[in-house]
């Protein structure tokens, strides 16, 4: 009984690591049941996943998608919990679901389905074929449903990949960081294709700095590209500014540009004990410079993003100073799509109204699922 709970548990852990619960209809999906059902002339279909002691339609031909049915005395089930397809000739003469709703209300007679297994050897669904009349399943059809099997799990280990470099990209994100003088925090809520960056740290000069940045791709490049100017930044932390930022560009400006890939980053370095900071913006745009007073202006730069900066045109060095209470305040695009923002504008009155929280406020926006695109704040106050 335990090994059965752990593997079911484990089961439903890596479901919930898929992402793809609740998600609704996706092609990907639809289009194996579909051909399953074209493969095997049955009724119906099902790409089902079993978790939580349900069983849900992931995707299905000639069903509703999207149920879920008490696991108890379902084919799916019993198919999971065994490495080989389950086939069931003729369900009225199997003592395990004559009785069943399945059979006794919808009428199903016959039953064929492979297990789902992911990677690491769980399973975690199955791929299943449903008939009003009994029928033979040679050995030929069981070597065709396993083949379509094998595309099913193809399909959700690209969705657990997708998952994986977005818990990946969000474990990058720093704990907040308080010294003599300075503290910094932000947060990232990455998109799956999404590719915003942020990273603050302290260097060994006692010098607080924060960047932020973004990296436009194709699918999941911009998101491993973001990781990659990340640690560049990281790699560079202790060197001067300016050095710092050729060293960058020439590092990275030929994989952006091979990737058909551009990358935006704004870089800014305190002093927290004289409170003087400088800042550099290659092409990134939203930061703003909230005064403890509550005054708010938009740091302004005219820098090309990585790779697109001409090589006789050196970067902007800002410079501003800052006093008790003063904040500089990093964001992405997303954030300001964010319903309560809006705009650079509206960033800055949240940042007045919320000056103890206004990296928690900004998340608990972030709709739940995120909506599509990135989310990322970096705050970074004089104390």
């Amino acid at each position: 009984m335990t090994n059965h709970l752990d593997g079911a548990a484990r089961r439903t852990a890596v479901i919930e690591a898929l992402e793809v619960l609740g998600s609704g209809p996706e092609e990907r999906f639809d289009r194996i049941t579909r051909m399953t059902h074209e493969a095997f002339g049955v009724p119906l279909t099902f790409l089902n996943l079993v978790h939580h002691d349900l069983v849900t339609t992931q995707s299905t031909f000639g069903f509703q998608q999207g149920t879920s049915v008490p696991a108890t005395g379902q084919f799916c089930a019993t198919t999971v919990l065994t490495p080989e397809p389950m086939v069931v000739p003729d369900t009225l003469l199997d003592l395990r679901f004559a009785d069943t709703p399945a059979v006794t209300e919808y009428g199903v007679r016959f039953y064929a389905g492979a297990p789902l297994t992911m990677s690491d050897g769980t399973r975690v669904g199955t791929l299943c074929v449903m008939d009003a009349q009994p029928r033979v399943f040679s050995d030929e059809d069981l070597a065709l449903l396993g083949d379509l099997a094998r595309w099913a799990e193809r399909e959700l280990g690209h969705s657990i990949e997708r998952g994986r470099v977005r818990r990946v990209l969000t474990g990058l994100v720093p704990d907040p960081v308080t010294t003599g003088g300075a503290a910094v925090d932000g947060f990232l809520e990455p998109d799956e294709d999404g590719g915003d960056l942020v990273d603050w740290r302290t260097a060994a000069d006692g010098s607080v700095q924060a960047t932020i940045g973004t990296v436009t791709a194709g699918g999941r490049a911009s998101a491993l590209l973001a990781a990659s100017v990340r640690a560049a930044v990281v790699a560079r932390t202790d060197l001067p500014l300016h050095d710092a930022l050729a060293g960058l560009e020439a590092q990275l400006a030929p994989d952006l540009s091979a990737g058909g890939a551009v990358g935006s980053l704004l870089h800014v370095r305190l002093d927290p004990t004289t409170g003087h900071a400088e800042w550099v913006d290659a092409g990134h745009g939203p930061a703003l410079l909230v005064r403890a007073d509550g005054t708010v202006a938009a740091l302004r730069s005219s820098d090309l993003p990585i790779g697109l900066q001409p090589d006789t045109v050196p970067r902007t060095v800002g410079a501003l100073d800052l006093g008790p209470g003063d904040r500089v305040v990093l964001a992405t695009d997303g954030a300001l799509a964010l319903d309560g923002v809006g705009d650079v504008q509206g960033l800055g009155a949240l940042a007045v109204e919320h000056p103890e929280d206004l990296v928690a406020h900004v998340r608990s926006l972030v709709p739940v699922g995120g909506d599509g695109a990135d989310v990322a704040v970096v705050v970074l106050t004089r104390t």
